[in-house]
């Protein structure tokens, strides 16, 4: 394309960037159409392409016919002015050297637009010929760029939010599912490993990849199938005193920045019930969620957060009096608690409130969770988290009031603990 600026050097890793939707606080196509009276063609194509119901290439060749009358000058200075999410804008600008754009759109209308962004820009490109467009040359395949710099060496990181960003998700190291303007395509959930909705949430990921962070992350498993449970839903949905258990968890994660929250199954579900509460959240994707446990949500949930991180099940209810003990806690632990759930795992300790040993049979106490380990620490494995800590022990344990939900018992008993807090006020 002719929009041209300097080469990123040599770097640990890229971020590609999609541009309508992602970068824009708009999609551009219905903008030229709205701003020409093209509306209620251009909008159903573009409403039709970004759900996944029109391949790409055929709805831009469309697109393109339609607009193509138009006078590119025009065009361009229109879209030189549409507005940016200016936190991206400023994380693309100030590390211009790490970043690209991958746009389908034509550089003969964004070059304006992407002279606002210090960085190299791929697009598509076409023949213009008395100021109108009358012929596409190239329609931009972003996975290609993707393989381009996997093959010079580097990390990528894409970030999109349309069907026509799924291969370059999909071939991504890293893949950014980034719903700012509107929900993202099916297709890219499916193959995305974080997804956001909030322009801080992806900012804070997106310098998360870029360089470690200190401080806490909390890591809330909900991507299990809740077999045991029996209610035929995953219990981050479940209601317990009148909520849905994932608003009581959001509750009392309400003071915690970076909180992640790992989905798999009924997935849309359960992020919908997020952010009908809460926008910032970070979350994190285990598509496997059927053949792994716990062990796997919390090594997704924990790569690229920061430097420690809490481990949290999404059916774990813990008193809110000792929330906040668990996340400020001084280094590394193993939450514990007095025995009460129906089906157990039990932890043993030494005179020194050390855990040596898990174990199925009988202990000092309960393995209740949550526990809080150094990232670094934290490892890639298909079983429980518990196996996760086996591996650090000894380890300093915290004990705190609450109640695991593994049975329908379970279930009962957690409803009895809620409502015993309001006994104590």
């Amino acid at each position: 394309m002719e929009v041209t600026k300097p080469m990123p050097s040599k770097s640990k890793t890229i971020f590609i960037f999609d541009l309508d939707g992602t970068v824009t606080k708009q999609e551009t196509l219905p903008l030229i159409a709205n701003s020409f009276g093209l509306e209620d063609e251009i909008n159903a194509l573009t409403e039709q392409t970004i759900a996944g119901n029109i391949p790409f290439v055929e709805s831009f060749i469309q697109r393109v016919a339609i607009l193509g009358k138009l006078d590119v000058n025009e065009v361009n200075q229109l879209l030189s002015n549409v507005k940016l999410f200016e936190g991206i804008a400023e994380f693309i600008n100030t590390h211009h050297e790490q970043c690209v754009i991958a746009t389908g759109n034509c550089c003969e209308w964004v070059s304006g637009l992407a002279s606002r962004l210090s960085c190299e820009c791929y697009s598509s490109s076409a023949i213009v010929e008395n100021n109108k467009i009358v012929k596409l040359k190239s329609i931009l395949k972003k996975e290609s760029i993707v393989k381009r710099y996997q093959a010079e060496g580097y990390q990528v990181v894409f970030i999109g939010d349309g069907n026509n960003d799924m291969e370059a998700m999909r071939q991504a190291d890293i893949a950014i599912a980034c719903g700012l303007t509107h929900y993202p395509a099916n297709s890219i959930m499916s193959v995305a490993d974080y997804a956001v909705f909030n322009e801080c949430s992806l900012l804070r990921l997106l310098h998360q990849i870029n360089h470690a962070q200190q401080g806490t992350s909390v890591v809330l498993s909900c991507a299990g199938i809740g077999s045991r449970l029996g209610l035929a839903k995953t219990k981050a949905l479940i209601e317990v005193g009148g909520k849905k258990l994932i608003h009581f968890q959001l509750e009392v994660f309400e003071k915690v920045e970076d909180l992640r929250v790992v989905v798999g199954f009924q997935a849309r579900s359960v992020i919908q019930a997020v952010l009908d509460k809460r926008e910032d959240v970070i979350f994190v994707y285990n598509h496997d969620y059927f053949q792994t446990k716990t062990g796997t949500s919390f090594f997704l949930g924990s790569r690229h957060a920061n430097e420690f991180c809490v481990a949290w099940d999404g059916d774990l209810v813990v008193h809110p009096d000792d929330v906040d003990h668990c996340i400020d806690f001084d280094g590394e632990y193993v939450g514990c608690s007095d025995i009460v759930s129906e089906d157990a795992v039990f932890i043993k300790t030494d005179d020194n409130k050390n855990v040596i040993a898990f174990a199925l049979d009988n202990g000092d106490f309960e393995w209740s969770g949550p526990a809080k380990i150094k990232r670094d620490n934290i490892k890639y494995l298909s079983t429980n988290v518990f196996n996760q800590i086996e591996g650090l022990l000894p380890l300093p344990y915290l004990k705190i009031r609450a109640q695991d939900i593994d049975t329908y018992e379970d279930y009962k008993n957690a409803i009895k603990f809620i409502e015993s807090w309001s006994n104590e006020k």
